[in-house]
């Protein structure tokens, strides 16, 4: 439930489902079980049931909605929900009816979701027959036996105590669920937090089965909510009269459960090579000159390219991989990720070696970079950028006060490693130039949103390094530096005016002269922009169309409800930033792929944008390889297949020149010294594979 703090449109992981649902979170988590603790402000008793009230909070602090429960005795829970962040609004009501054994047999789910879509889900249960439906599907099954049903677009969490309770009652833990697949529920650990009635230990468990990874919940001892940490402690919930400051102590428990949770798998996941390892037989694509080296030998030794070999070798000692009709390549870059320790596994297995994250919480990406680099958790290698906003109604993550704070902020990531900033779209337009001063005096970039009331061109010539988001760059002739680009009116107007766009006139030429000329990275992240521009209820969201069938039956149906109500003219706009993609690459002007939504799938999906937009493969390669490397600094040992380099590589069925989609066929994926098995990195996150792996031949025994 690791997902992105600042994410544009979605997020990575959790978002759709977790997101959606979160706000109904306690309706069932306070269905079937006692008044809440003593001296505690959330509940109150009525003749007929209780009403129990939560607030929720940003990074601990800042208030960020209220959840209100009525429990009527009978059986009937409803839940009124508010969230805001980020400009985001998202409302939902829902009721549920629970039969005389405490099962689901009833839900209604109603509301709007955080980018205006409507929300509109029914469940029933009635004489064997179990139907449901959403905005954007349905379906009904015949049973005799009663599973318990997982809704789609809000409320999920509804489920979880009755969930916890048919766990309990289970064998081995596992519930089935509507509309197929099941559910683990696991005890994880207890902590003890202090409230206002006194200390309370309360209990984590994990739901695992539903997402990529467990989904986390924090309960009483008498089996109530009692707090929901999401996004690496972005946004949590808690009761009303309870101090946010337990959200930050929950917080660091539930991250520490889970890298113990990924250690225990990441030992069974990854194989440490103790001797050197040849690929034979291997198509390797030069990245640098776009070329296919045909039927190379490639030896890799203490984490190294050792030898590059256009003749076949054979070394003693080594273990062997013979990679006949195989291509390989570069480890994959994901230049906009919000990721936290559960997604290293997923990205792992999508051969993105090397992630840049864009925004987070600052001792959840540090905790990350220190267990991956170790090696006791699966993921990347991972490069920090910093996040800041300014404080305000619309602000995200850290924010600051005055000007001071910001400059302080600047010199606090440059003393703790980081490589660049990003700016929100609250920051005022004016701080931007001294902020640029402070970043580039420590020696990092500078990069963001543009800011509200500001244009792309005046965060350029004020210091921008680099833009954030495609639409921005639209938003440079669209809105200019008139506009609340707080609100989502970055979203709507993109939508709504991008088609118009003369993209030959003088003005968008000049634009494209000016980044090319100051050398400013675009991070376009266009599959989830496409995914706005094109995706109609009912359709398979087009970013994850192709790999729906692989995925999480919980995550694949959420995939059919747009979160954006479809206008007439957005798919028009589609093309026109198809366009724009090329003409920003045929200028000089340098693209980087980023996911900003779930690991992996996302960033496969971002380099078939680009392909779709006329941009060679071979150029795609090289803009998700060394390219993104030399733009974070790190080229001169990644990024490339090169002698003395970092042996992150991957290994895929298929040539990529011919077919940018064979990114998605990894068969072995190196960080290093390591080597990973993708089927075996999916199936532990609850996907299909796509591919068989390649196997390994251990070295012969000396003689």
């Amino acid at each position: 439930m690791t997902t992105a703090m600042t994410t544009e449109l979605h997020g990575s992981g959790s978002l759709r489902i977790v997101l959606l649902a979160a706000a109904a979170v306690a309706a069932g988590l306070s269905a079937c079980s006692g008044d809440r603790p003593a001296g505690s402000d959330a509940t109150a008793k009525g003749d007929t049931g209780t009403t129990s009230r939560f607030n929720w909070y940003l990074e601990s602090t800042t208030p960020a909605g209220e959840t209100v429960i009525v429990r009527s005795g009978d059986g009937r829970i409803t839940n009124e929900s508010f969230i805001h962040w980020n400009n985001r609004e998202y409302t939902v009501s829902s009721e549920i009816l629970l039969d005389g054994e405490a099962r689901v047999v009833s839900q209604r789910v109603t509301g709007i979701s955080p980018f205006g879509a409507p929300i509109d889900e029914r469940f029933d249960y009635e004489d064997g027959k179990a139907s449901w439906s959403t905005t954007g599907e349905s379906g009904s099954v015949t049973t005799d036996t009663i599973a318990h049903y997982w809704p789609d677009t809000g409320a999920a969490f509804a489920s979880m105590p009755v969930l916890l309770r048919a766990a309990e009652d289970s064998i081995d833990g596992e519930v089935p669920l509507f509309p197929s697949g099941s559910v683990r529920v696991e005890r994880v650990t207890d902590v003890t937090v202090t409230t206002g009635a006194g200390n309370e230990t309360l209990t984590l468990y994990a739901f695992s089965g539903i997402e990529f990874t467990p989904l986390y919940a924090w309960f009483d001892q008498e089996g109530e909510l009692a707090a929901l940490d999401f996004w690496s402690g972005y946004l949590g919930m808690i009761p009303s009269g309870w101090s946010a400051d337990v959200l930050t102590r929950l917080s660091q428990a539930q991250s520490e459960a889970s890298a113990a949770r990924i250690s225990r798998i990441s030992s069974d996941l990854a194989q440490k090579l103790d001797t050197p390892l040849l690929f034979s037989n291997v198509d390797v694509v030069d990245v640098e000159s776009g070329r296919l080296l045909e039927d190379y030998s490639v030896l890799v030794s203490g984490g190294k390219i050792e030898t590059l070999s256009s003749v076949p070798l054979e070394v003693d000692g080594a273990a062997r991989v013979d990679a006949s009709g195989k291509t390989l390549i570069p480890g994959l870059w994901d230049m906009h990720g919000h990721f936290g320790l559960e997604e290293g596994v997923l990205n792992i297995a999508g051969g993105i070696v090397n992630v840049r994250d864009i925004g987070n919480v600052h001792d959840k990406i540090m905790l990350a970079v220190e267990k991956y680099d170790s090696g006791e958790v699966i993921g990347p290698n991972t490069y920090r950028s910093g996040f800041m906003d300014k404080a305000g109604p619309y602000a995200s993550g850290w924010a600051a006060e005055t000007l001071e704070d910001a400059l302080e902020r600047v010199d606090f990531y440059a003393e703790h490693g980081y490589g660049q900033v990003k700016l929100y779209s609250s920051i005022e337009p004016e701080w931007v130039a001294p902020i640029a001063e402070r970043t580039h005096g420590h020696g990092m970039r500078l990069s963001g949103h543009i800011p509200a009331f500001m244009s792309a061109e005046q965060a350029v010539r004020a210091g921008y390094n680099e833009i954030q988001h495609i639409n921005m760059v639209f938003l440079n002739f669209l809105v200019g530096d008139q506009g609340d680009t707080r609100q989502q009116i970055r979203f709507t107007t993109y939508g709504d005016e991008a088609w118009e766009l003369d993209l030959d006139s003088e003005a968008v030429q000049s634009f494209i002269t000016l980044l090319r000329d100051n050398d400013v990275v675009v991070d376009a992240t266009a599959a989830i922009f496409d995914t706005q521009l094109r995706h109609a209820t009912g359709e398979p969201d087009p970013t994850f169309a192709a790999v729906i069938d692989h995925l999480p039956a919980a995550i694949a149906r959420s995939l059919y409800n747009a979160e954006f109500v479809l206008r007439d003219d957005w798919p028009k706009s589609a093309i026109k930033q198809s366009q724009m993609l090329k003409k920003l690459h045929d200028s000089g002007v340098q693209l980087v792929p980023g996911s900003d939504h779930y690991a992996a799938f996302t960033l496969h999906r971002e380099l078939e944008v680009y392909s779709e937009a006329g941009i060679s493969n071979a150029d795609v390669l090289k803009i998700a390889t060394i390219d993104s490397a030399r733009v974070v600094g790190v080229d001169d040992r990644t990024g490339s297949i090169a002698v003395g380099k970092d042996a992150d590589l991957v290994l895929l069925d298929g040539n990529p020149l011919d077919d940018i989609s064979a990114v998605r066929r990894a068969t072995l994926v190196m960080k290093g010294d390591t080597v990973y098995r993708p089927d075996a990195l999916y199936r532990a996150v609850g996907v299909t594979p796509f591919v068989e792996p390649s196997r390994i031949t251990d070295a012969e025994p000396a003689p």
